[in-house]
């Protein structure tokens, strides 16, 4: 079936596909061989378990293809099936002692020289370029596949770790070698395969048309995410061909180091950035209407270059969270808190403003001035309670400080009392006087609930104690990194027994008030001990906060040390020192 744009849509066996018919190419922009164990294994499975059930017909799915010059096709969608096809013909091959089926298997997936049709000598699937030196010498080779097994067995074939392609054409190679073996016939199961087993190929010789395809064929479903259909769209801008190699490679070289998860979220921060306000569209769809349309950016080159920056500049200030100074305990504390905002916050929204702000100053000194004024404006707005949307309004209003602003002094000067012109104090717009420091302090009596433990699901008492261990720490020549289990614990139990001696030192009244204040909490690295938690003082301290093995590394916890008996009058006492610890955080 052929359209009005030249795009047709056509069945076709296996034994059409891979025949002299095509010559598929996978071009350097598509995503890495990422298919594992359980796919190879699935593969297989689904097509035996068709032919022992007699199905005269089974459907592998569509590929999507763009014609270069017939037969060669560029593999737009369904590069993975195609390689593990022919991972699947080459592994039948080396182990067939069918002659004539070995030299056809081999046909299958290798192009000989057909010189009457003007056919070169070419690999059937021609992979992404840094697998190209693997498939010519082991799978399209003769006794290939079972050369790979033998070397990789001895370590002689270098990977990186279980995600690299290669570990991939193991598990392939490893997977049919054990399901080809359990077969009956391997002639019959690969005539099965040729003459049952079918595909939809759709192609297009014109490449724009074949990158709105894979956008629509593949945005109503859940094989790729926004960074896959704008890498597509992205590319499909870039009309010369070394020019889209050369950006393509770049996109490639981005989610090679990011990984696909943080990658999408750089795509939401990017968002963020250039529209200033709250998505409220899917993240393509606002792309598409409110970021390329109106070209605050434009697509092709300007967009995978200004991405490639901003994923350098995630990479190194938020994941790393490293930036240059000849001050160790700003490098360390940078690191630090850093760390403590990307673990432990529950919102991921002072992002972009950083991030926006070195992209535009590159100032690594002042990067690390206007990270403490960011976590001072988050932590302030959070335990005040603004809703999502006050809480991205705010930080949204920071990012049209930082384009506005020609320097980024007066960004981090600016950064707590900047406000719209024409906002509006409101629900819809709630914003914190940060000159007013009674104001700011009413938005914090978060820290004298009595159920601050409990509040916004337990998640800023650890913040606050963490954030008061850091204040406390010498970072002149360490760093700290808040990484395993980390548990708030009660020094004065939540339910002690009757007989106990906590319910002669404190009286009902001062327990509802007092037992999940921030005074009576503590650091542990450790998973809560359901039995110690009810120890009298001395014990729970000898033996569950500070025992010889190094329950705790919290210095924090550590200074209970000194107090011999946990009584309402040492509770206040630490809890107005933590307090106050805050306050000198927080307050302006």
């Amino acid at each position: 079936m052929t359209g009005k744009n030249g795009i047709e849509a056509k069945e076709a066996t296996l034994g059409y596909i891979f025949s002299p018919n095509f010559l598929f190419e996978i071009p350097i922009y598509q995503r890495p061989f990422i298919w594992d164990t359980e796919k190879f294994q699935q593969l297989f499975d689904d097509i035996f378990d068709a032919r022992e059930n007699g199905e005269q017909q089974y459907f592998l799915g569509s590929i999507l293809l763009q014609e270069v010059e017939s037969p060669i096709y560029q593999v737009v969608d369904g590069q993975q099936r195609l390689t593990a096809l022919s991972l699947l013909f080459a592994s039948i091959r080396d182990i067939t002692q069918n002659q004539i089926l070995k030299s056809k298997a081999h046909s299958y997936i290798y192009q000989e020289n057909d010189p009457f049709n003007q056919i070169p000598e070419q690999m059937r699937v021609k992979p992404w370029e840094d697998l190209i030196d693997i498939f010519r010498k082991y799978i399209y080779t003769p006794g290939g596949t079972t050369l790979f097994l033998d070397e990789f067995q001895q370590k002689a074939i270098k990977f990186q770790d279980d995600q690299d392609p290669i570990y991939h054409i193991y598990e392939a190679l490893e997977t049919y070698k054990n399901a080809i073996a359990g077969l009956d016939s391997n002639e019959e199961f690969i005539k099965y395969v040729l003459k049952n087993t079918y595909l939809v190929y759709i192609k297009t010789s014109n490449q724009a048309s074949a990158f709105r395809l894979f956008s629509v064929l593949n945005s109503r479903g859940e094989p790729l995410n926004t960074s896959d259909l704008l890498k597509s769209d992205n590319l499909g801008e870039i009309k010369d061909p070394k020019e889209r190699e050369k950006y393509a490679k770049i996109w490639r070289d981005i989610e090679d180091n990011l990984g696909r998860e943080e990658l999408e979220n750089v795509i939401i921060f990017i968002r963020t950035m250039k529209t200033q306000e709250r998505a409220k569209i899917n993240i393509y769809e606002e792309y598409q209407k409110n970021i390329f349309r109106p070209k605050l950016i434009e697509k092709g080159t300007a967009f995978i270059s200004f991405l490639n920056d901003i994923s350098t500049i995630y990479d190194e200030k938020i994941l790393d969270g490293t930036i240059n100074s000849n001050s160790h305990e700003k490098v360390n504390k940078y690191f630090t808190i850093v760390n403590l905002m990307n673990s432990y916050l529950p919102f991921s929204d002072w992002k972009p403003p950083l991030m926006y702000f070195y992209k535009k100053h590159k100032n690594d000194e002042l990067l690390f001035d206007m990270l403490l004024k960011l976590e001072q404006k988050a932590f302030v707005e959070w335990a005040a309670g603004f809703t999502f949307i006050e809480r991205v309004t705010s930080l949204n209003r920071i990012l049209k400080l930082v384009e506005n602003s020609t320097s980024p002094q007066d960004v981090i000067n600016n950064l707590l009392y900047f406000k719209d012109e024409g906002v509006k104090r409101g629900k819809e717009a709630r914003s914190i006087d940060f000159t007013n420091k009674d104001e700011i302090i009413s938005n914090l009596r978060v820290f004298d609930d009595p159920q601050f433990y409990s509040k916004f699901g337990g998640k800023i008492a650890k913040y606050s104690l963490l954030r008061i261990e850091i204040e406390g720490s010498e970072l002149g020549n360490i760093r700290k990194e808040f990484g395993g289990i980390i548990t708030v614990e009660h020094i004065l139990p939540r339910n002690p027994p009757k007989d106990s001696i906590w319910l002669k030192l404190f009286t009902d009244e001062d327990r509802n008030d007092l037992t999940n204040k921030l005074g009576n909490l503590v650091l542990l690295s450790r998973k809560k001990n359901s039995q110690a938690q009810n120890y009298d003082f001395k014990k729970k301290k000898d033996v569950y906060f500070l025992s010889g093995r190094k329950i705790t590394d919290f210095n924090i916890t550590k200074q209970l040390s000194d107090i011999s008996e946990w009584n309402p009058e040492e509770l206040r006492k630490r809890h107005d020192s933590f307090k106050s610890d805050l306050f000198k955080i927080y307050l302006p």
